[in-house]
């Protein structure tokens, strides 16, 4: 009799430690789960703060001058692109329709225009254009033109006498941006990067390629240099844009999606740097340009429905000695001029 009780004693001791162990199997179960179901929330919110609505802080604009208009006439333009503002405030735009460059004042009259539409691509000869797109004026004057489809970049003098072209193996070269030293950066676009050369033309660096991770382009438009020497670039296939370290590094540094970019594909956007280092980018779709300092955080967003009708699709930028703003306009065939925007200071 006493063995049959030490059995049954020893019987409801296992019986015990096995309820114990599965109940602590059940509560690290349950503890795991939670630290799932944590972890899943954390994300969620954090995507939801990257994905939500930017809160735009409205930028005031007042319209100073325009100039141009649409057709063949010298002066007039059609689906004018990128523009460049020289040291001495004349305004150079390339008007890609007339296959040409014009030339205004600072006080937005007509100069001059130079160039002409060339044969078909890759058949042109100096001073000839398939589709110019982007411009540049570099700190001496000379005008830098990218003539998309011939491959290649001219360069001529503030009086549009051709000086030379940049042949680098480009793809749909589409903008090009000029440094203080008198470095040029190409938007080599078909190929996803930015080409870095010397005032003499050898290639220094090469930014990008293509892809969506950090330092990487799917198609590239807009490049702007500050101050600083640090460089900007509109990545449109990713919605953003990017921010490269002064030569001779020229490393990746971060990027921001741009909130008017997520919509429909964004086109051509372009940049531009002021005197106080904030980037501009350009937003033809929403008629407005986007404004941000130079470490990409958001300060204010110019444009709008109340905008719309000097802004009806603005592309090319640059800014004038004085601060004020030269945009082009691709569907209303002019170039407007915009004082210098009062921008908010940044959110505490």
């Amino acid at each position: 009799m006493a063995t049959k009780r030490r059995s049954k004693v020893k019987s409801k001791a296992k019986s015990r430690r096995g309820r114990g162990r599965a109940g602590a199997g059940r509560g690290k179960r349950a503890l795991t789960l939670l630290a799932v179901l944590l972890l899943l929330a954390g994300a969620a919110a954090a995507g939801w703060l990257l994905t939500r609505q930017q809160a735009e802080v409205p930028v005031k604009a007042v319209l100073l001058r325009s100039a141009g208009g649409s057709g063949l006439a010298p002066g007039a333009l059609n689906s004018p692109r990128g523009l460049g503002v020289a040291p001495d405030g004349d305004v150079y735009v390339a008007d890609l329709g007339n296959g040409r460059v014009s030339a205004y004042g600072k006080d937005g009259s007509f100069k001059f225009v130079f160039g002409k539409l060339g044969p078909e691509p890759g058949k042109a000869k100096q001073g000839q254009f398939n589709e110019p797109s982007g411009l540049a004026v570099g700190p001496d004057g000379s005008v830098y033109v990218a003539d998309t489809w011939n491959q290649r970049i001219q360069k001529f003098d503030a009086k549009g006498k051709y000086l030379s072209e940049i042949d680098d193996g480009f793809y749909s070269p589409r903008n090009v941006a000029v440094d203080k030293a008198g470095n040029i950066y190409v938007a080599d676009t078909g190929h996803s990067q930015v080409k870095v050369l010397d005032p003499s033309g050898h290639e220094l660096k090469v930014l990008g390629g293509p892809g969506g991770g950090g330092g990487e382009f799917k198609e590239v438009f807009g490049i702007a240099i500050n101050s600083m020497g640090e460089i900007f670039v509109a990545d449109p296939g990713n919605r953003r844009i990017q921010k490269f370290s002064a030569l001779p590094a020229g490393q990746y540094v971060k990027s921001v999606k741009v909130a008017g970019w997520k919509g429909p594909e964004p086109f051509w956007p372009m940049l531009a740097v002021d005197k106080q280092d904030m980037v501009y980018a350009v937003d033809g779709n929403n008629h407005k340009v986007w404004i941000y300092d130079s470490v990409l955080g958001y300060r204010g967003t110019l444009g709008g429905n109340d905008a719309a009708a000097f802004l009806t699709a603005p592309l090319g930028i640059g800014f004038a000695p004085d601060g004020s703003m030269w945009l082009s306009d691709k569907d209303a065939n002019k170039l407007v001029e915009i004082g210098a925007p009062a921008i908010p200071a940044p959110a505490r």
